[in-house]
């Protein structure tokens, strides 16, 4: 279970993970055309995006989450593509930037 510390804060670690994507390295990821993988995380998991980041080599990060708690981080590729970098359940949103050390709020 995943607890993110907030959608900006989630964001903005995403992107700078992200940046260390490339295409190349892409190929290890469950990757496909950008609509494909959008109608898998909005349409059979029922989420929303809630936040999105601009990342390394004209990529981009998008943070998707659902009332349920499920949530998924995807990698935008300037080729078309979008891949998955990790999903799970328990999402939390909080309210604003939290701090990323000691108890959240």
């Amino acid at each position: 279970m995943f607890t993110p510390i907030g959608t900006l804060a989630a964001s903005l670690v995403a992107t700078s993970f992200a940046g260390a994507v490339l295409p190349a390295s892409a190929q290890n990821l469950p990757c496909a055309p950008r609509e494909q993988v959008l109608a898998y995380v909005i349409d059979q998991r029922g989420e929303a995006r809630l936040a999105r980041g601009d990342a390394a080599r004209g990529a981009s990060v998008e943070l998707y989450a659902a009332e349920s708690g499920t949530w998924s981080l995807i990698v935008l590729l300037p080729d078309g593509r979008a891949c998955l970098l990790a999903h799970g359940d328990g999402f939390t949103a909080t309210q604003g930037l939290q701090p990323a050390r000691g108890a959240p709020a």
